[in-house]
């Protein structure tokens, strides 16, 4: 039985629709504050079997003598009574608004047979001058557990019991097998804060005198919910031999709520603002075109809110009378302001105001002439609910109007498509131009780019426009030949987002060696942690080989050992995070959180590198003994929740022990690149490299945003595998993010 609810959506007015309000007491109060009267059951009625005792057996005088009555304003607790004695019988005076009330009685313990615990919740709304009623039921709040035992064990058990616990040893309770004459007896617990589950620990002894233990947990586990746990053997039936032991057992759960309830629950929405012109609404995403002269423009907008309205400031070029300023409607002197510039501003009701523009744009000339103007609001109610926006008017003869890039996906770092169309019931002849220029600049607008109108649409975009700047503003318009749109629209390009201690100049610690300096946060990680038992790095900075600054990265791969045991480890490096080392035997696997938060889309990376490619010594079914080891760099673009571990996602989880491997393959992969060196690189020194993302690779691959990027790098290519050289050694430095077309190489 689910608990069922009824959601009201608060828009103009509230109806708590619980109770009804009762007449208006003969009493004084003062201005603003209404009167609570309030009521208390404890639920008789727990729609389970018999066994789950209800508050019949409680004595109802009882738990009202010892309930607790706790009344809150949001989160602040504003009044509390000891005993339904001590709760006002003549009411509660409150001040206007809404609360909550929360009745608790009986006994919280962690686990009983026989003591409960009672708990009732209502939210209400006091209004002023007004007496409201508020009954509130208490039902039973704990977790109920019943144990039995199907017959298939009758031949298989000699004796047992099942401990069904809560967090601590105090909240454990025992229901012994086989079960009592007069049945198992009924469970009662308390959940501590933030540990909802149970641990239910069947312990048995078979014919054969054989011990036999079995530990279950049930999360998510809730209060006033009953839950059935019955043991049996597996599928249900006896085993063929049941004197020799062994076998397993099912556990089966039934959850049952304790009672239905239809609670209607007030959900408090942002304030609403919205604009009519001629009985229809006017959408506010773009800005509202009028024509130069137009007749009979008298727009309305209305401002609703779920609870009394706190403020209506408004501002902006449309009302020039304000000079600049922001005043607030709720004001009588602002509002007859207003009156006096031929604008109405009324409050039909506490939750709602309308402004009426009547003739005001006409009267105030701004449909005279071609021009952009744009009114602000910020509103807020009672609740503390609060809405901001701004709207656009475009006063313009123009055929066309400049349109917002409408997908984040077309904003590059260096590059964009525009946007823009014909206005709907206007001829336009063409040909159709885009300009754009650096935002707040005193750059000129850039020469007219030819636009395309879009097969049977009014519909204009650019070509890709390239050549931009990395996190600058731009502004642009459309033309229709010589003449511009009124509406300019603006975009900013991505930003050209580096890598965190790129040049790799910052570590910290001896082993494992971090590559991040002390108190930074960590970024890249390596497999140092693998290596630490051995007093080892695999990863350490190196100062003799570098490209700039004082350190590069020597990535050295090594066969790694302890008192004659061993194994393979390849020199890596990686944005992420060594997570944990599980045993295989003596063979220790790595797990690796691959890839960070970022949202930039690089075209590619590049750096300098040195390496040297030992001969496999440590080969395998990757790569055998006696070939050329190989390097390898690769990374990707993801997007997507991608795989969990201890609460946090990352793009990938290696699980070596599992050969657990990414794959460029991944639902989550966006771009991918990577390089493999099968040799040493020239000289004794370092030597540039590029790697492109590749975003053609997949139907999709441009128009998806990333969230987060990973990177790996190791001295031997199959150093997952636990395969290579020894003598593989491999120097990175100054790795950099490429974002723009011009700057990445020929090649």
């Amino acid at each position: 039985m689910e608990m069922k609810r009824i959601y009201q959506i608060i828009g103009l007015c509230i109806g708590m629709g619980l109770f009804s309000s009762c007449r208006q007491e003969e009493r004084s109060l003062y201005e603003g504050e209404g009167l609570l009267l309030l009521g208390m059951e404890v639920s008789e009625q727990v729609d389970v079997v018999s066994r789950a005792a209800s508050a019949a057996e409680d004595n109802q005088d009882e738990l009202k003598a010892k309930c607790k009555v706790r009344i809150y304003e949001g989160d602040k607790l504003v009044r509390k009574y000891a005993g339904w004695n001590n709760v006002p019988a003549e009411g509660i005076t409150l001040a206007s608004r809404p609360y909550r009330v929360r009745i608790t009685s009986g006994d919280s313990v962690a686990a009983s047979f026989d003591r409960k615990f009672y708990e009732g919740n209502q939210e209400f709304e006091i209004r002023k001058g007004a007496t409201t009623k508020v009954d509130v039921i208490c039902y039973i709040a704990n977790a109920l557990v019943q144990v039995n035992f199907d017959k298939s064990l009758t031949d298989y058990l000699t004796e047992g019991k099942v401990e069904v616990s809560v967090e601590d040893a105090e909240g454990t309770l025992a229901f012994p097998y086989p079960e009592a004459e007069d049945g198992q007896p009924t469970g009662y617990y308390t959940f501590p804060a933030g540990k909802e589950y149970l641990i239910c620990k069947f312990t048995a002894t078979t014919k054969s005198g054989e011990k036999i233990e079995q530990t279950d947990r049930i999360e998510g586990a809730k209060t006033s919910t009953l839950y059935k746990l019955t043991y049996r053997h597996t599928d249900g039936e006896t085993p063929e031999r049941p004197e020799e032991g062994g076998g397993f057992f099912d556990l089966v759960i039934d959850e049952t709520p304790l009672h239905t309830q239809d609670e209607e629950v007030v959900i408090y929405q942002r304030p609403v603002i919205s604009m009519q012109h001629n009985g229809e609404t006017v959408s506010t995403d773009a800005p509202w075109l009028i024509e130069v002269n137009e007749q009979n423009v008298r727009p309305q907008v209305t401002v609703k809110a779920s609870s009394p309205l706190q403020q209506v400031n408004v501002g902006g070029t449309l009302f020039g009378f304000l000079g600049g300023s922001t005043v607030d409607l709720m004001q009588e002197d602002v509002r007859q302001q207003f009156a006096a510039q031929g604008i109405a501003v009324s409050l039909p009701q506490e939750r709602q105001m309308t402004i009426d523009f009547q003739e005001y744009l006409y009267s105030a000339g701004l449909l005279a002439a071609e021009g952009n103007y744009e009114m602000a609001f910020d509103v807020r109610d009672q609740q503390g609910k609060q809405r901001a926006s701004t709207w656009a008017l475009s006063i313009s003869n123009s055929n066309v109007q400049t349109l917002p890039i409408p997908y984040p996906y077309l904003i590059w770092a260096d590059r964009a498509t525009l946007y823009g169309e014909i206005i709907e019931g206007r001829q336009a002849e063409g040909p159709f131009y885009f300009r754009y220029r650096k935002k707040g600049s005193d750059e000129n607008w850039s020469e007219n780019v030819e636009g395309s109108q879009q097969p049977d649409s009014r519909l204009i975009l650019s070509p890709e426009i390239q050549g931009l700047t990395p996190g600058t503003t731009y502004e642009y318009q459309l033309l229709e030949g010589e003449k511009p749109s009124s509406i300019v629209c603006e975009f900013t390009t991505e930003a050209a987002v580096q890598l965190p201690n790129y040049s790799f100049e910052n570590w910290s610690g001896g082993v494992p060696k971090l590559i991040h300096g002390s108190g930074e946060s960590m970024f890249w990680d390596s497999g140092n942690h693998g290596t630490q038992k051995v007093s080892a790095n695999v990863t350490e900075p190196d100062s003799s080989v570098k490209h700039s600054g004082n350190y590069s990265a020597r990535l050295k791969s090594m066969y790694a050992s302890m008192l004659g045991i061993g194994q393979f480890a390849a020199g890596n490096m990686f944005i992420g995070q060594y997570l944990d080392t599980q045993m295989s035997g003596l063979t220790g696997n790595g797990v690796l959180g691959l890839g960070r938060p970022f949202t930039a889309r690089p075209l590619a990376l590049r750096g300098y590198i040195r390496y040297i490619s030992g001969t496999v010594d440590k080969g395998g079914d990757r790569i055998a003994n006696g070939k050329q080891d190989e390097g390898i760099i690769y990374m990707a673009l993801t997007d997507g929740e991608g795989e969990s571990y201890n609460g946090t996602n990352w793009s990938f989880i290696i699980r070596t022990k599992d050969q657990h491997f990414f794959s460029k393959d991944e639902a989550n992969v966006i771009a991918y690149g990577e390089k493999v060196w099968t040799a040493n690189t020239e000289g004794e020194g370092m030597v540039p490299f590029e790697i492109r993302f590749n975003y053609e690779e997949k139907a999709d691959g441009k128009t998806r945003i990333p969230n987060r990027l990973l990177l790996v790098a190791a001295a031997s290519r199959y150093g997952d595998y636990f395969q290579g050289s020894t003598q593989s050694v491999m120097w990175l430095d100054d790795l950099e993010l490429v974002y723009e077309e011009r700057e990445l190489s020929s090649n």
